[in-house]
């Protein structure tokens, strides 16, 4: 089962329970150092969280301090639409913007305030989770225009790497691309 999202576009996706094996499996690549002072827990906002699955899983994790999770279809989270406004996030508040399977259902132009935004909430030394997939309802058609989506986003958020492979990455504010 699929959901529909408030711009025409299906992620078929949303319909599993446990969290994205990417995220599982880099999980403590996303949290490492956030449990220490100055920290209390690092703070979490899921960017098109879906169905939930990807917050459920961060919140239980150790060293952890969730915030927010957003979706467009708002039956999990809070129902914001994504690429057309301010993200429900004060500036500057997050440690881990979780961004798993969303921005190639965003225009180019959503995709780009999408990533001012998390720019803006987004602390320095946050770290990031982007996951992409083709789709032929989605502006990443192909593989190969997933790949140059990925490219895109990565050289527009001009984060430092930690983890880059197709379809998915992990990147740090602050450090040198």
């Amino acid at each position: 089962m699929s959901r529909k999202y408030l711009n025409g576009r299906y992620c078929v996706r949303c319909n599993r329970c446990g969290p994205t094996p990417y995220l599982r499996d880099n999980v403590a690549i996303l949290t490492k150092g956030f449990s220490r002072y100055p920290y209390d827990g690092a703070a979490v906002v899921d960017i098109g969280c879906g169905n939930g699955r990807n917050s459920r899983f961060m919140a239980e994790v150790p060293g952890v301090k969730f915030m927010a999770a957003l979706d467009m279809a708002g039956d999990y989270g809070t129902k914001t639409v994504l690429g057309v406004g301010k993200m429900p996030v004060p500036d500057g508040s997050a440690d881990i913007v979780l961004c798993n399977y969303l921005l190639m259902f965003l225009s180019p132009k959503e995709r780009n305030q999408a990533l001012c935004e998390i720019e803006r909430i987004a602390k320095p030394g946050c770290r990031i989770v982007v996951e992409l997939y083709p789709a032929k309802d989605s502006y990443a058609k192909t593989e190969a225009d997933m790949l140059r989506m990925q490219k895109d986003i990565f050289r527009k958020l001009g984060w430092g790497k930690i983890r880059y492979s197709k379809g998915r990455f992990i990147a740090q504010k602050g450090l040198l691309v």
